[in-house]
């Protein structure tokens, strides 16, 4: 199974996922930063202009950035 790593992107500053978790596959592992992204945002309590820079980078065993997940992306609005 193939192991992928979600970083935190605030802006220029990079919080690493330096344990990672096996998932099926990217897909999954999208599925996992936008359920972890809705869960920071419901503990930060914040709105979108405040999430502009921030994000979930998901990258391979290999340190390669697959994809990107905005957490504004995933704000519900009202």
């Amino acid at each position: 199974m193939p192991h992928f790593y979600l970083h935190i992107r605030d802006g220029q500053w990079l919080v690493e996922d330096l344990d990672g978790s096996d998932l099926p596959d990217l897909d999954a592992a999208r599925t996992e930063a936008e359920r972890s992204a809705r869960a920071l945002l419901e503990i930060q309590q914040v709105d979108g202009a405040v999430l502009a820079g921030q994000s979930f980078e998901i990258a391979d065993a290999s340190g390669q950035v697959l994809a990107v997940v905005p957490l504004k992306d995933v704000l519900e609005l009202p």
